[in-house]
């Protein structure tokens, strides 16, 4: 067989170097998840809609989304919402009668299931990363429950304790998340600090609502007659 001419063997190392990159585009994906979820199962497909319930149930919610000011969605809890992969964040005002209005900002996460890669941005993943991120083609939306605060509290203490036990409910809701950023930050899309900042956001809307909740006065005891 004749020797394999100069310009071949040239041309081998470069090809070589290119299925490596594209192998780590794709398979570090598989790899940075694995890392991110630690342990934790893949969550099912999208189905390209979520739940969305609220407490106490029955509020009427409008959904807008914030990247352009279009609605969603109007509904009433507990409502199933068509929403298709994206980048946005869409915001739910939901109200309900004695209750304080609410706002949740739903955020689209990183989808980790079994069938979606998130292309790593390195060689020639770059440009595929960037579409990514962008379009929102690797996010997903999650199911949603908005709390809705009474509009007057019995004491300074029952607000207190209300206010308190939502602030450390969404705490420990965003904990997984972070933790799976600080894990792996390429396989998340949103750094940890950005999630971070998202939970600040909306404990800042919680303490408002708690500044504008209401305590009922007591109420004077009978004169005594003489």
């Amino acid at each position: 067989m004749p020797p394999i001419p100069t310009i071949r063997r040239r041309a081998l190392p470069a090809a070589t170097a290119l299925l490596g990159l594209l192998v780590l585009a794709g398979c570090g994906s598989a790899a940075s998840d694995a890392t991110a979820l630690g342990g934790e199962a893949r969550p099912a497909p999208y189905p390209g809609r979520i739940g969305i319930a609220s407490e106490p149930p029955g509020a009427r919610c409008v959904l807008t989304n914030t990247a352009d000011g279009s609605r969603v969605a109007e509904i009433t809890t507990p409502a199933q919402v068509p929403l298709a992969r994206g980048a946005a964040i869409i915001d739910a005002h939901c109200s309900a009668p004695g209750r304080m209005e609410a706002t949740l900002a739903i955020r689209p996460v990183r989808d980790f299931a079994a069938d979606i890669h998130h292309p790593q941005p390195i060689g020639t993943g770059v440009v595929q990363n960037a579409v990514a991120v962008r379009t929102g083609s690797t996010r997903r939306y999650n199911d949603a429950t908005v709390y809705l605060p009474p509009t007057t509290f019995a004491s300074a203490e029952a607000r207190d304790a209300w206010f308190a036990d939502r602030a450390e409910a969404m705490r420990r809701a965003a904990a997984p998340g972070i933790a799976r950023a600080q894990r792996a930050p390429n396989a998340t899309i949103d750094t940890a600090d950005v999630l971070e900042r998202y939970l600040q956001e909306d404990i800042a809307r919680l303490d408002q609502q708690r500044a504008a909740a209401t305590i009922e006065r007591p109420t004077a005891p009978p004169a005594r007659r003489r």
